[in-house]
């Protein structure tokens, strides 16, 4: 059912699936039909594989793809040229935002979603939390920032995807080493930490905090992580202002999805005078 957009009927949202259930879908989002997602970022450099940052690390068993032998072939062996190494490659100096969003228009959009964080967990936007991001390194560019305001330029509404909180079990294979050949058992570049940097070009960043630390298969999200999702994502709301947010998955990870759905409904809210407009988008 379509909202009025009587700001005076806008409820206030509370993190718990009761109040959450008040929602009601925006006008803006049930008429506009089309919109193109945009799955752009650091993964693109190898060209290989949209899950590249996880199968680069996969001998044997990757779903599907050979991002592995590719990683060989084309960079190196993962546990001298990993996926962070990818990062200073992705330069993003063709890069051209106004005229793919134009293009985007004419061919009937009606709202973008960037990725602005995928499960690869580098930000490609001026990031607080998350010290990888595409300011620090790689294009140097708030990359989610100049897909936003290129989509003001044409009207577009706006959106955002967000995907790290999958990263703790998505990058496990980063922690791995070969299964067989002359380098079984040498780590992979995610068993990393900072001090191994000294001299390199990412020297004074930790690779924990793009791999994840090493932990057991099916152990949980340590409270450190869900902590640090929630302020990325809160982040991600509050400077970027979208009026749609998606996660590739169900809302993420218990109460901290909530809070994040009860903050975004509420924050959107009072960017537009009280009237709801925005989205969130669930895989399933």
């Amino acid at each position: 059912m379509a909202g009025t957009g009587h700001p005076a009927e806008a409820p206030r949202f509370e993190p718990n699936w009761d109040s959450l259930k008040q929602y009601d879908v925006p006008d803006w989002f049930r008429d506009a039909k089309f919109g193109i997602f945009l799955h752009w970022g650091v993964q693109s450099v190898a060209a290989n594989d949209g899950w590249y940052a996880r199968h680069m690390y996969v001998q044997e068993g990757a779903p599907w793809g050979r991002a592995y032998e590719h990683h060989l072939k084309h960079f190196g062996h993962p546990s001298v040229v990993g996926y962070k190494d990818l990062i200073p490659l992705w330069k993003a100096e063709k890069w051209d935002p106004d005229s793919l969003v134009r293009l985007y228009r004419e061919i009937g959009a009606r709202y973008i979603v960037p990725v602005a964080v995928h499960h690869d967990n580098f930000d490609n936007y001026a990031s607080t939390w998350q010290p990888w991001n595409s300011v620090n390194m790689g294009p140097h560019k708030d990359v989610v920032g100049e897909w936003k305001r290129a989509a003001e330029r044409q009207g577009l509404r706006f959106g955002v995807s967000s995907h790290c909180d999958r990263t703790w079990d998505w990058f496990l294979p980063s922690h791995a080493s070969d299964v067989r050949g002359p380098l079984k058992g040498v780590p992979y570049d995610g068993n990393l930490a900072r001090a191994d940097g000294a001299g390199t070009w990412w020297e004074g960043y930790d690779p924990e905090d793009l791999y994840c630390r090493p932990h057991q298969e099916n152990e949980p999200p340590d409270p450190a992580y869900l902590e640090k999702w929630y302020r990325r994502t809160r982040e991600l709301i509050d400077k970027y202002q979208p009026d749609l947010l998606y996660f590739d998955g169900p809302l993420p990870l218990g109460e901290y999805g909530l809070r994040i759905a009860a903050h975004f409904y509420n924050a959107n809210m009072e960017w537009h005078g009280g009237r709801l407009e925005a989205v969130i988008n669930v895989k399933w």
